[in-house]
Formats: C-alpha cells, structure tokens, sequence
C-alpha cells in the first residue's frame, strides 16, 4: 500500500512515518515481541497466569458479555429449553489468576441472562469463584469434565454449548443419527462430527461427564445419542454460529426425510471441497452473524444484557 502514497501525502498520514521511524530503529524482532505482547492470544491456564489482573478484567468483561448474547442469541432463534442446557466459557479470572468456567446460575431464563449474572467456576473441583448462586449440577458435570479435557487436546476451544434443539436432537434420537451430506449447511460439518449412543442418565454421578468427554475424538460436534447435541468453539461467536447452522443442517435433514423418497447425498471430494470454501470465509461470516444477533437482541428483548 506505500506505493500508493507519495511524498505530499506525508502531512495527512503522521501516523505512517512515525510507524516507519520505529521500523527503522528498532530491530524486526523487538517489534515481534512488542505485538506479542499487545495482542496476546487467550488459549489457555498458562497463559492467563502470565496477564495482568486489569487485562484480566478486560477479557472477562467482553467474554461475559458475549456468553450473555450467545444465551439470548439462540433463546432468540427458539433453541433454547426452559431453564435447562447450557453454554459455556472459559476466561481468565477476575483476579488475574488462572481461568475461570463461566456458566449461567440455575434457574434463569435464557431471555434473562446478562453478563453480571454469569457465574465463574472453578474447572477442577466446581466451586464458584465469581458471582451470586449455584450452577445447576448436570451442567457443571458435563461442562467441568469437557473443559479439563479440551484443556489436554486442544486448548484453543474456548466454548462449549449444550443445547437440545428440536431437529438436530430429532436425529440423536434415531438408531442411525448421522448426519449426511445433503446441502450446504451440512458440509460445514463435515468429517467433524461424533456420535455418543451410550446415554447413561442425568450427569449427577461423576461419570457421565467425563465419559462424554472421551467421546468427542478430536471432533468440535456431538449428537448425543437420546439427549441432544455439543457445540465446540474457538470462541463465544463460533460456537454460537455452528450451534445454528448445525440445528439447519438437520432440519433439512429431517424435512428430506419425512418425504420418504431417497435423499441426494453429495459426494466426499465435493462436500471437502464446499466445507474448505466455507472455512475460507468463516472468519468473516461468524463475526458477522454474532454481531448482527447483538443488535437485534437491543431492540427484541427488554434489559441490556452486557449489565
């Protein structure tokens, strides 16, 4: 883009050339270092512990505040049930020392969750270590057991979403729950998904949750067989959208199969090839698409939900 600026241009942009003094003076490592350090990257425990407690808060704040529109968000496209299911994060601690798991407190609505009202537990054992009440227990389970074992695998997963929405759980509840490549929507999944058909029960014995979590080999979708579905993403936003997108995909599914003739599934190189287009732009739409559910939930629902 310098090309494209003469020398007259120097007046209007001071903020170039200071940028390119620096350059200048300062060797291309230490600049390396120094971004770094701006924008550092939020993957795991480690590297919490190494932030100050006023970024700390920072982060805190904005994940609360995302976590909050995620609940609103999917309460908003009907996905929501009751006061059961449940979303959740991990961020970095108020205090600045470690992480913390955030989790809705028992008994609110989806339509009611702000960002103050989130609590924020410890992974290992539980405890609640931010905010006023207690996590309903099934949930804690479950998310407790699938955050410590993403903290293992892959660290960069930052949400978890358990939801029980209508169509994707209408396949989890077949003998044959896979979800086939038919349409578009469907590729954004593809080769990414697991099947759990080994439902035990509530998760309230200490067992469940971590049997679900062995389950998940390396994939950021479940269908739990008789229960519902997992969402894993590398943000609030990315689970939102593929929690979204995957209840699409298997309403097409289910509405192709209701009319009993044979479905049109799409071949392995193509549905490779469309799930590479979509990741190719993914960036760009699963920002979008949060950004726009945050607008609508100012002018739908009553409250500010970043409260």
């Amino acid at each position: 883009m310098f090309n494209c600026i003469s020398l007259n241009s120097r007046s209007f942009f001071p903020f170039v050339w200071d940028n390119l003094r620096m350059i200048s003076t300062s060797t291309v490592g230490l600049c390396k270092q120094q971004q770094q350090q701006k924008y550092r990257p939020w993957l795991n425990i480690e590297q919490a512990n190494k932030v100050k407690p006023s970024s700390s808060i920072e982060k805190n704040r904005q994940d609360r505040e995302d976590l909050a529109a995620a609940y609103r968000g999917l309460a908003y496209y009907g996905l929501s049930e009751g006061v059961c299911n449940h979303l959740t994060s991990r961020t970095p601690a108020k205090n600045g020392e470690g992480e913390v798991m955030l989790i809705v407190k028992y008994g609110l609505h989806w339509t009611e969750v702000t960002a103050s009202s989130l609590l924020g537990i410890n992974i290992e054992n539980g405890s609640v270590l931010e905010g006023d009440g207690e996590p309903e227990t099934s949930a804690a389970e479950i998310h407790k057991a699938l955050h410590s074992h993403i903290l293992k695998t892959d660290p960069s997963i930052q949400s978890v979403f358990h939801t029980h929405p209508p169509h994707a759980t209408s396949l989890a509840c077949l003998e044959d729950p896979t979800l086939h490549m038919i349409h578009q929507n469907s590729t954004r999944f593809f080769e990414d998904v697991a099947y759990d058909c080994g439902y035990d029960g509530l998760a309230t014995t200490g067992v469940e949750g971590p049997r679900i979590a062995q389950q998940l080999h390396g994939k950021s979708v479940m269908f739990m067989g008789n229960h519902g579905v997992l969402v894993l993403g590398k943000s609030t936003a990315e689970a939102f959208d593929k929690t979204y997108y995957l209840e699409k995909a298997a309403e097409l599914q289910v509405l192709a199969m209701s009319t009993g003739k044979k479905m049109s599934k799409l071949p392995d190189n193509l549905a490779k090839f469309v799930n590479q287009q979509i990741k190719n732009d993914s960036r760009f739409l699963v920002a979008a698409h949060f950004e726009s559910i945050k607008r609508i939930l100012k002018h739908t629902y009553q409250g500010d939900f970043t409260s």
